[in-house]
């Protein structure tokens, strides 16, 4: 007898790597539940009506690799602190996928693991894992007291 998993994970964006650094955040993974990784990548802001940014997202098969750079995020993001839902929208596909991690054994990544933080147009800018375990990005804007607690 074959052993059946709790639940099978939604079609989503399935993330595998997240490198922030020079001036961006590079993401790779694998898409679930559709058959190409290349596409769009959506970033969302979350409580923010109609703003988005879209970035072509490459792919060879399942795979996908996207960079979001730093200094675009930084001018589309609106004014206070705001947070980025990322979203994969793959070629021949009308659904927006949303980037997380889900396949492997731990959860709660949110307490758990933690990406430097770079800056860029006045923000401090982090990838991070929310509760649900889905791939956000957080934007906060600089102050004299933010800067000196760093």
């Amino acid at each position: 007898m074959h052993d059946q998993p709790d639940h099978i994970a939604p079609a989503h964006a399935e993330v595998a790597e997240i490198w922030p650094r020079d001036g961006r955040i590079r993401v790779l993974g694998h898409v679930v539940g559709a058959a190409s990784g290349a596409g769009t990548l959506v970033a969302r802001v979350r409580d923010a009506a109609g703003t988005e940014l879209r970035l072509a997202a490459k792919g060879r098969g399942s795979r996908f690799e996207v960079s979001v750079p730093l200094d675009a995020l930084a001018s589309a993001t609106p004014e206070g602190d705001r947070v980025w839902d990322l979203y994969l929208v793959p070629d021949g596909c009308d659904d927006a996928l949303r980037l997380g991690r889900h396949l492997d054994d731990v959860p709660g990544k949110k307490k758990i693991f933690t990406y430097p933080a770079q800056r860029a147009g006045g923000l401090r800018i982090e990838p991070y894992y929310t509760v649900q375990d889905n791939l956000s990005i957080t934007c906060r804007r600089l102050t004299r007291q933010r800067e000196e607690s760093r």
